[in-house]
């Protein structure tokens, strides 16, 4: 169920929960020192389940295929699209701030190439933090916070989990980078639903129409240009792509239609 009001009270422990253990889990790993040996039990997890799993999961923390998705709401839910789009967009700006001043390597950079395994491209440098964690959170984080329900919520924060932790299977970034990400991902989906319920633009007919078309965009540009560079999640991806697209067409379609039959009645 999604909320009447499109942003969660403070006080609900699902607002800071997360926020919080990311804080508790960069303090632990950096007062113990266990980056790299926790980056190594991760990464090790492809060698029991394959590479096609983890694929498909860092897949679902791309900015192109998390704007795709929104499709599915764009329509029926105008108010979960705009503050997932407005979180996105923190995010966005938080993972590109933090990479700019930290600059950290990857574990490539690192590592013996033979100590881990690469799924994937072979990215270099700035590590810190995690896009696809930023990402994955700030969506998952919207649409769990606009829900009413428990289980919802849960299975959307084990999934945004997983997601992460596909980053260190993939061998593309450290634990730290992931909690990081998970920091900054979860309060850019506080601060999309505090500043798109105080700015409506995005729910307003000429802003879902706006948003809607670069959406669409999007989809298209994922569909027919975009390579994420997991060869694997290729099949997933255009699937995604493919699907979001028609379901977008039609709905904004339906919202054409719906819009006329109000100015006519």
């Amino acid at each position: 169920m999604i909320r009447d009001s499109g942003q969660p009270s403070l006080r609900e422990p699902w607002v800071w929960g997360p926020v919080l253990a990311a804080l508790i889990g960069l303090m632990l790993v950096l007062t113990t020192d266990t980056n790299r040996q926790l980056f190594l039990v991760l990464n090790r997890l492809s060698l029991y389940s394959g590479e096609t799993l983890w694929s498909y999961l860092t897949l679902l923390g791309d900015t192109m295929v998390l704007l795709t998705l929104l499709l599915v709401w764009v329509r029926r839910r105008p108010e979960l699209v705009w503050a997932a789009f407005l979180a996105l967009m923190l995010a966005s700006l938080w993972v590109q701030g933090v990479k700019l001043v930290v600059e950290a390597p990857r574990p490539v950079v690192v590592l013996a190439p033979a100590s881990f395994h690469m799924i994937g491209p072979r990215l270099s440098s700035f590590s810190m933090p995690s896009g696809h964690t930023a990402d994955i959170f700030a969506f998952a984080g919207v649409v769990a916070l606009l829900s009413s329900r428990r289980l919802v919520r849960w299975l959307l924060l084990c999934g945004a989990l997983a997601v992460s932790v596909s980053r260190c299977v993939v061998g593309a970034h450290w634990p730290l980078d992931l909690l990081a990400g998970m920091l900054g991902g979860w309060l850019s989906a506080v601060a999309g639903l505090w500043w798109s319920a105080r700015w409506g633009w995005g729910v307003l007919p000429a802003g879902r129409l706006i948003l809607a078309v670069a959406l669409l965009a999007a989809a298209a540009g994922l569909l027919c240009f975009y390579n994420t560079g997991y060869g694997r999640a290729l099949v997933l991806e255009q699937l995604i792509a493919a699907g979001c697209l028609a379901v977008g067409l039609w709905e904004v379609w339906s919202a054409r239609y719906d819009l006329k039959r109000a100015d006519s009645a």
